[in-house]
């Protein structure tokens, strides 16, 4: 069963969805340093559901970041949600990013597919490095962040990472900013250059 909207209509309302999402999963990061796993299932949900009760995928249908809109039904969200699990969980391991984050890359996934989630995901790691040097400068913890920087250079290099020194990003980290800022930055960056009539940065 699929909904009679226009593909327009369908692309708005489903942005909207996804909108809403990622500004709460901003809310609650800021306040509470946590994503709460009810969101991160909404987001599943509400991206398979746009992807499957959508107007029929076809030869005008690209996804949602389109101007020529259409859903991308079960495969396509779940390959999605798959891809943004799969790019971001080595960041996760590296302790350099919290598994709500993550795991909102996966929701997000849902709604785009797995090529557009790849180009979003190098909007949301360039918007995450940008936000950070700000977030640096505005808090004055430059000195504390370089000094961390050093510290893992050295412990990449074979004379150095036998000296028993030992760096843990979750804990050692100058400042720790809210990820869902990074993601949500990068959603309106590449919906701007998208919309803005340019071609994908990473094209399949």
């Amino acid at each position: 069963m699929r909904l009679d909207v226009s593909y327009e209509g369908w692309q708005l309302w489903s942005l909207v969805a996804l909108a809403l999402i990622v500004l709460t999963a901003v809310l609650t990061d800021v306040r509470q340093q946590r994503i709460p796993n009810t969101l991160i299932l909404l987001a599943l949900c509400a991206g398979v559901l746009v992807n499957v009760l959508g107007p029929e995928a076809g030869k005008r249908s690209a996804g949602l970041f389109t101007y020529y809109p259409g859903a991308l039904g079960l495969k396509g969200a779940l390959l999605g949600a798959l891809t943004g699990l799969a790019v971001f969980l080595p960041f996760y391991v590296l302790r350099a990013m919290g598994a709500g984050d993550v795991k909102l890359m996966a929701g997000v996934g849902s709604f785009v597919g797995p090529a557009t989630l790849l180009n979003v995901a190098l909007c949301v790691l360039l918007m995450g490095g940008v936000l950070a040097v700000v977030r640096m400068v505005w808090k004055g913890s430059s000195r504390k962040v370089l000094s961390n920087v050093g510290t893992v250079l050295l412990l990449l290099l074979p004379p150095f990472n036998t000296m028993g020194q030992r760096f843990d990003p979750a804990t050692q980290s100058a400042d720790r900013m809210p990820y869902a800022l990074a993601v949500a930055a990068g959603l309106l960056a590449y919906g701007a250059w998208i919309y803005s009539g340019h071609l994908p940065l990473i094209g399949l």
